[in-house]
């Protein structure tokens, strides 16, 4: 059973379907207006849906693969011994500590 067109013209799709949208959308790597106009798709059909099942529950979000140092931090924060300029220190649990020069 595919997606029903109505008398008024309106396309109603099943759960099914939004969900095969939706698995497309996310290896299109488009944006939502993107998908949306080369799919005609309507955009409030897409958000409405997209909450339903954009994402199947129980499904975090990835994690990044790219995590910021932050270079501002005071010496307090990171070690109790003062650090030259160019240096920083990584304490580790288990008592680890990194210390790195530039």
């Amino acid at each position: 059973m595919g997606m029903q067109k109505q008398a008024d013209g309106k396309v109603r799709r099943s759960r099914k379907e939004w969900e095969q949208i939706f698995d497309r959308f996310r290896s299109s790597g488009q944006s939502g207006a993107a998908f949306c106009r080369q799919n005609k798709l309507p955009k409030s059909s897409f958000e409405k849906w997209r909450k339903k099942v954009g994402r199947p529950l129980g499904v975090k979000k990835p994690t990044p693969s790219f995590v910021e140092w932050p270079t501002a931090m005071t010496p307090a924060s990171v070690s109790s011994v003062p650090l030259a300029p160019g240096e920083f220190e990584l304490s580790l649990p288990g008592g680890v500590v990194l210390r790195w020069k530039s």
